[in-house]
């Protein structure tokens, strides 16, 4: 076999090892309506990896989506959705561009009068992707449904940060009180930084750093995080 003829049945031969290697390689997006926390997940995952065949299982919980790979040599995504279901689960085809409506709420220490409350529906409702927005102007919260297929809740708390508001999530709850406060000395490159920290803090439940006002929004448990604890994150920069 000459030089040419023999580089060209190594490629041949190089090119069928990727086909067959690949070709049993397919992902799959499966709607779980009821898993609703990262224990849920976890549960979904260890179902579905004793399959023999599945070799990544991720799950968005906003989306309430679980994707897994898998070969479709071994398994098959009939064999994935009962795995699923049999855990206790709900299982029903993906559609990327079905409306998956979620409602999310905020706390926006910044309304004080109905111009507040046209200002942040005119802002917010923008957005594409939100389907409502509700202003309760006693309590400042801002309820929003959205289409998680189009947009998440950390981008939308993100967006009221266009208009110079800054927000946490907010909860009908009387254990979680709520704090807003500038940090004077906040260098905007170290946003990320500041509220990563600031999240670790025992009782915490959100918070936002917003490095163009200086403005820090706090959401936490009344009963475990005290008023000297505020006082130290106020001296976080």
């Amino acid at each position: 076999m000459n030089t040419k003829k023999l580089s060209i049945f190594i490629l041949l031969l190089a090119f069928a090892g990727i086909s067959t290697a690949n070709a049993g390689d397919k992902t799959v997006k499966f709607r779980t309506e009821n898993m609703r926390c990262g224990g849920c997940a976890g549960k979904i995952k260890k179902a579905v990896t004793a399959l023999d065949g599945v070799s990544e299982v991720s799950a968005n919980l906003e989306l309430r989506v679980v994707t897994i790979a898998y070969d479709d040599q071994k398994v098959n995504s009939d064999q994935l959705k009962t795995a699923i279901v049999e855990a206790k689960f709900t299982a029903e085809d993906y559609d990327p561009n079905e409306v998956i409506a979620r409602t999310i709420s905020f706390k926006a220490n910044q309304i004080g009068c109905g111009g507040c409350v046209a200002k942040v529906k005119k802002n917010i409702g923008a957005e594409t992707g939100v389907i409502s927005v509700d202003v309760d102007l006693p309590t400042k919260e801002v309820k929003v449904e959205y289409d998680a297929n189009k947009l998440s809740a950390k981008e939308i708390k993100k967006d009221f940060q266009k208009f110079d508001y800054t927000v946490v999530r907010y909860w009908a709850n009387e254990k979680v009180k709520y704090a807003s406060f500038n940090l004077e000395q906040l260098d905007e490159s170290k946003v990320a930084d500041v509220e990563g920290k600031l999240t670790k803090e025992k009782g915490v439940l959100d918070v936002t750093v917003n490095g163009k006002t200086k403005t820090v929004a706090i959401a936490y448990n009344g009963e475990t995080f005290t008023e000297e604890a505020l006082e130290n994150i106020k001296k976080v920069q």
